[in-house]
């Protein structure tokens, strides 16, 4: 299957799938297998380019497959064939030096795929082969691949869906002809290692490829660019231990809470962002004992608490704390009822600390949120905290203008800076971290650490903060 088609074409996805009749997927012959096409687009980028991608698909399979939480590489070799192509090529046996190139890869690495819902699903181990061949009877066709094979244990052969499963770069080495460079998804299907039966492709596995198709295509492309990602989440807490953390608490409040809201808003944003912004805390606060080498859990105090979720979760994991709204919501009592504390209370911000308490908390705390590192450094030498910004609140209550300053990357950003004044005339180090929640306002910002000690010296700045309402 040639393809040529005028270059314009190949910066715009315009693939073509062949699994809507199931008896006429094209097939191949390669490595003495045959192989379903089951898609197929035209691309502008370099083999390069492709593989850069591979090898971040082959390490970090997270990022492309959702249910994965890790990747464990046991094994990764490389073969030398640049040695060996010299050999067979001053012997001039070119069809012995096709033939090696068809069967063996140039890279062969073993992995582990550790999965997020460990309840539910296993560990699953594959062998990943990079190939680079050389196709003469197709126009001098070069092509780079690479194979995932599932190391199938009899209990995982009803949730694996094919032998293996290729996506496939090729160009032709000859500039004269207008033939363009393509990608491909080609699959085994199981128990199939040589037939070319009529191949069975269920809704969601065709799904399933249009999204890894559209994937491979968009990340080269962003990759050939050279896109650099703008936001970067794990910065405070490796991924693993929150994503092991978010597992066990969705897994244990998740259903519960989703069947039985009781508020106008979505049950499945609210609940979902909550249990991992309680996730990211308790992770935070697992890693600060460790370090400190305590045992009690931390307390906190949870200002602006809404819905009072966030307090709930916290609570039932065995923290101690209170969260404050100036509003009781009708969800409060099933929450009371299982013994968390929420309290209505109107603050008056330049009036309240909280001397006995670790850690303040401002989760979408609107007026609040400039408040918070004041109330917190306030309260005792050992007082955190952690904001999340949403609305833009000056300390004066009303919306924050941005009069003085330059906004060179969105408001989000320009707030971001002037909470961050406020923090560190608070005498803070201050510390961000993305959150892996349903929200573009994911932004965590956090006082742990001081970089002003004298009493006098914090309590006159924060005065002065107070004072001009800046």
């Amino acid at each position: 299957m040639e393809s040529k088609i005028t270059p314009e074409f190949a910066t715009s996805f315009k693939p073509n799938y062949f699994f809507d009749d199931k008896n006429n997927v094209p097939t191949r012959n390669w490595n003495n297998k045959t192989w379903h096409i089951i898609a197929e687009v035209n691309v502008s980028f370099t083999k390069d380019v492709f593989w850069e991608v591979i090898n971040r698909w082959t390490k970090e399979a997270h990022l492309v497959i959702p249910p994965i939480q890790s990747v464990e590489i046991l094994s990764d070799v490389e073969t030398d064939f640049q040695n060996r192509f010299l050999d067979i090529h001053q012997t001039e046996h070119e069809q012995e030096f096709q033939d090696l190139l068809k069967v063996t890869p140039v890279r062969s690495i073993k992995r582990k795929l550790i999965p997020k819902r460990k309840n539910k699903d296993e560990e699953l181990e594959e062998l990943v082969e990079y190939y680079m061949t050389k196709n003469v009877n197709v126009k001098t066709l070069l092509e780079s691949r690479v194979v995932y094979t599932p190391i199938i244990e009899c209990s995982q052969e009803e949730s694996v869906k094919v032998s293996c499963i290729s996506y496939l770069f090729a160009e032709y080495n000859n500039p004269g002809d207008n033939y363009q460079s393509y990608i491909r998804i080609e699959i085994i299907p199981l128990n199939s290692p040589t037939s070319k039966n009529s191949l069975e492709i269920t809704e969601k596995m065709k799904y399933a490829y249009q999204l890894l198709f559209k994937k491979l295509f968009k990340w080269c492309q962003n990759t050939e660019k050279g896109y650099q990602k703008r936001v970067h989440h794990d910065l405070l807490i490796p991924k693993e231990i929150y994503l092991e953390t978010y597992q066990k608490v969705k897994l244990k409040y998740a259903d519960e809470l989703v069947k039985n809201w009781s508020e106008k808003t979505d049950p499945v944003k609210f609940v979902f962002e909550d249990i991992a912004i309680a996730s990211w805390l308790i992770s935070l606060w697992e890693l600060e004992r460790k370090e400190n080498g305590q045992n009690k859990l931390q307390s906190f105090v949870d200002l602006g608490c809404g819905n009072g979720l966030l307090t709930y979760l916290l609570s039932s994991e065995g923290y101690e704390g209170i969260g404050i709204d100036m509003k009781k919501r009708k969800i409060w009592n099933k929450f009371e009822e299982k013994g968390a504390i929420l309290k209505v209370e109107t603050l008056q911000p330049n009036m309240i600390t909280y001397p006995k308490t670790d850690w303040i908390i401002g989760n979408h705390a609107d007026e609040l949120v400039p408040w918070i590192p004041i109330i917190a450094a306030k309260s005792s030498e050992n007082t955190k905290f952690m904001v999340i910004p949403c609305c833009f609140y000056a300390l004066s209550g009303t919306k924050y203008s941005f009069e003085k300053q330059i906004i060179s990357s969105g408001k989000y950003k320009a707030y971001q800076e002037y909470i961050q004044k406020i923090i560190e005339k608070c005498g803070f180090i201050v510390e961000y971290d993305w959150l892996r929640i349903p929200s573009t306002k994911n932004v965590a910002i956090i006082g742990r650490n001081r970089i002003i000690n004298q009493r006098d010296e914090l309590l006159k700045n924060i005065d002065s903060v107070i004072l001009r309402k800046e």
